[in-house]
C-alpha cells in the first residue's frame, strides 16, 4: 500500500518532545532546586468531607485514564468502519503507546505520591507521569486529529484546540489539588502523552495538517487556471459502501474548494444500476475527473464506462476486496486515497474487453473466471460478508466444494486449442487475491498481455498440491495446472456455468471471449508508484512464444 509521505514537522515535534521528556525526567529526580520547587508548591491537605474534595474526586474520577484509552479504541472502531484505515491505527496506537508508556516510566522510576494525598481511587500507584495527563493528552490529540482527517470547518478544530486546553489545565489543577502529583509530574504526563500521540501519527502515516496551514488552505482557495473555466469533478458512489456519507463529502468537497475546482456532480448507483448511467453522464458532461467509491463491481463498472475516454479516475476504495487498489498499489485508507485522487499522477492501466456468448461487449479491471469462482462468488452471504469480511468467502467455497468440473476448450491468440476438464479458468489482468495471495503472480496491469490460470484437479490431494504450488509460486510442469500469456482468450464449455468479473456474478454462459486493451483506463495513482515503474515495452516483441505450462491436449 503506499503510504503519504511524512511532514518533517512531524518528526521534529517527536523529536522535541523526546528531549523535552528526558531533561525534565533528568532535572526532576537530579536536579535539586526543581526538587526543592516541588515541595514549596504543594497545596495544602484537603478534608476529604469538603465540597471542594468531593468535586475534585469526582472529577478525577470521570477523567480516569482508563475511560480516555477506552475513548480512543471507539474512535479506532469508528475510523475504521468509515475506511479511515491509517487513523484508525494511529488511534490504537495513542492508547497502547500512552498506556503501556505510562506504566513503564512510573514502574522504572518508582515516585511515590505526595504525603498529603487523599485516599482516592484514583491517587493509587506511582506518581510520576500522571496518567490522567498522559491519557487526556493522547485523546485530545486523537480527536484533532480525526476533525483534520475528516475536514472538520477550521472553526471546529480551533474550538476543539482551545477547548481540549482548558481541559488539561483543568484536570492538572484537579490533580496538584488533590495532592495525587507533584507539578513535575503533571509536566511529565502533558509531554509523555504529546509523544505518545505524536509518534502514534507518525507509526501510521497520517498527515495532520497544522491550524496555520488550515487557515491558509481555505483563504487562499486556488483561483481558475487562466483561460478556461474551473475544473469539475464527477464523484461516482455505491451508498451501501459508504458509510458515512455526510463526512465522505465534506472531505471531498474540501479538497475540491481548496484546489479551486467547481462544485462537483454527485451520483449515487442504485441496485438496479452499479453505475452504468452514472458513468455515462459524467462522461456526457466532459469531467475533468471522475471519483469512484465503491466495491469491485462498482469499480468495475466505472472503468467499463470510462475505457478509452481519457477522463482520469479517482478510485477511492471502500469495499472487502479492493482488489484493483491492491494490485495497483492505491491506499486502501480513505483520506490517502483522495489524497492520490487529486496529488497523484496518471497513467494508462490495461482493460479487457469481454463478450459472453456473442452479446455486448463489457470490460473488468481485474478477474473475470468460468466455473467454481463464479459459484463461490454467488453463495457468498452478502451479510455475513459485511460482518467477516473476505471469510465469508471460504464458507461458501467449503460448501460448494462438489461443484462439476467442465468439459473446457481454450484457444489464445491463433494458436491451437487445448481442452481440459477444468474446476478453475480464470483469465487476469492482475494477479494477487486479498491477503496478497497470488493466483497469477506473473500478471501485471499494464503489461498488454492477459495471463490464464487453469485447474484441473481429480481428487482432494491434487487440490491440496495445486493450491500449494499456487501459494508458493512453483512454477515447474504439472499437468493438471495450465498458465498461459495472450492478447486474446476464448473459452467454450459445453455446461453452461456461472461467470464472474471482478468477484461479482453475473449470470450464465457457455462461452467468453476475453481481448486485452492497453492502456485503456486512465488511473491516478501515487506518484511514487508512477516514478518507480518505466513504461513496458511491446511483450510480443520480447518474446514471440507466450508462456504456455503443462499444455496437453
Amino acid at each position: 500500500m503506499a503510504r503519504p509521505a511524512l511532514r518533517p514537522s512531524a518528526v521534529v515535534a517527536a523529536s522535541l518532545l523526546l528531549v523535552l521528556l528526558l531533561v525534565w525526567t533528568w532535572l526532576t529526580f537530579r536536579w535539586s532546586p526543581l526538587q526543592a520547587l516541588d515541595q514549596r508548591v504543594l497545596p495544602a491537605p484537603l478534608d476529604p468531607l469538603s465540597p471542594l474534595a468531593q468535586v475534585a474526586a469526582a472529577l478525577a474520577l470521570v477523567t480516569e485514564p482508563v475511560l480516555a484509552h477506552l475513548a480512543l479504541v471507539c474512535l479506532a472502531a469508528w475510523s475504521a468502519r468509515r475506511k479511515l484505515r491509517q487513523l484508525a491505527i494511529a488511534l490504537l496506537l495513542m492508547a497502547v503507546l500512552g498506556w503501556a508508556g505510562s506504566a513503564v516510566v512510573k514502574v522504572l522510576l518508582a515516585r511515590p505520591r505526595p504525603a498529603q494525598a487523599l485516599d482516592l481511587l484514583t491517587s493509587h500507584g506511582y506518581a510520576y507521569p500522571s496518567g490522567h495527563l498522559v491519557a487526556l493528552t493522547t485523546l485530545a490529540v486523537g480527536v484533532g486529529a480525526l476533525f483534520a482527517v475528516t475536514r472538520r470547518s477550521v472553526r471546529t478544530q480551533f474550538a476543539w484546540q482551545v477547548g481540549s486546553a482548558l481541559v488539561l489545565l483543568l484536570v492538572a489543577l484537579d490533580r496538584w489539588v488533590l495532592g495525587a502529583h507533584h507539578v513535575t509530574d503533571l509536566v511529565a504526563g502533558l509531554l509523555q502523552g504529546g509523544l505518545a500521540a505524536t509518534l502514534a501519527l507518525i507509526i501510521a502515516g497520517v498527515r495532520v495538517p497544522v491550524p496555520h496551514d488550515l487557515v491558509t488552505e481555505i483563504v487562499r482557495a486556488r483561483a481558475p487556471e487562466e483561460g478556461g473555466p474551473p475544473k469539475r469533478a464527477a464523484v461516482i458512489f455505491n451508498p451501501s459502501k459508504v458509510v458515512d456519507y455526510v463526512t465522505f463529502r465534506r472531505h471531498v468537497e474540501y479538497e475540491l474548494q481548496t484546489r479551486g475546482w467547481s462544485r462537483p456532480i454527485w451520483l449515487e448507483t442504485t441496485v438496479d444500476d452499479p453505475g452504468r448511467a452514472m458513468t455515462q453522464q459524467a462522461v456526457a458532461e466532459h469531467v475533468d475527473l471522475v471519483l469512484g467509491a465503491g466495491g469491485d463491481g462498482t469499480i468495475r463498472v466505472i472503468c467499463a464506462g470510462l475505457a478509452g475516454t481519457g477522463i482520469p479516475f479517482g478510485l477511492i476504495p471502500s469495499g472487502t476486496g479492493n482488489l484493483l487498489a491492491r494490485n495497483i498499489g492505491i491506499p486502501l485508507d480513505r483520506a490517502a486515497a483522495l489524497d492520490v485522487a487529486f496529488d497523484g499522477v496518471d497513467k494508462g492501466v490495461d482493460l479487457v474487453r469481454i463478450r459472453v456468448d456473442g452479446g455486448e461487449p463489457d470490460h473488468f479491471a481485474v478477474m473475470g473466471g468460468i466455473g467454481i469462482d463464479a459459484v463461490i462468488m454467488e453463495g457468498t452471504n452478502a451479510d455475513l460478508k459485511k460482518a467477516v469480511g473476505s471469510a465469508a468467502y471460504f464458507l461458501s467455497a467449503a460448501q460448494n466444494a462438489n461443484h462439476p468440473a467442465l468439459h473446457a476448450t481454450i484457444t489464445v491468440d491463433d494458436r491451437p486449442p487445448i481442452r481440459r476438464r477444468a474446476h478453475v479458468i480464470v483469465v487476469g489482468n492482475v494477479g494477487y487475491l486479498q491477503a496478497n495471495i497470488p493466483l497469477i503472480p506473473d500478471a501485471k496491469y499494464d503489461d498488454g498481455l492477459l495471463d490464464v490460470m487453469i485447474a484441473s484437479p481429480k481428487s482432494a490431494r491434487d487440490w491440496v498440491r495445486i493450491t500449494t504450488r499456487v501459494l508458493t509460486r512453483q512454477r515447474r510442469s504439472d499437468e493438471q495446472l495450465d498458465r498461459l500469456t495472450g492478447r486474446k482468450v476464448t473459452i467454450t464449455v459445453e455446461e453452461r456455468d456461472q461467470y464472474q468479473l471482478d468477484g461479482d456474478t453475473v449470470g450464465e454462459c457457455g462461452s467468453l471471449v476475453a481481448e486485452v486493451q492497453p492502456g485503456a483506463l486512465t488511473l491516478r495513482v501515487p506518484r511514487t508508484l508512477s516514478a518507480s515503474r518505466d513504461q513496458p515495452s511491446d511483450p510480443l516483441e520480447q518474446s514471440q512464444e507466450p508462456e504456455i505450462e503443462g499444455v496437453h491436449a
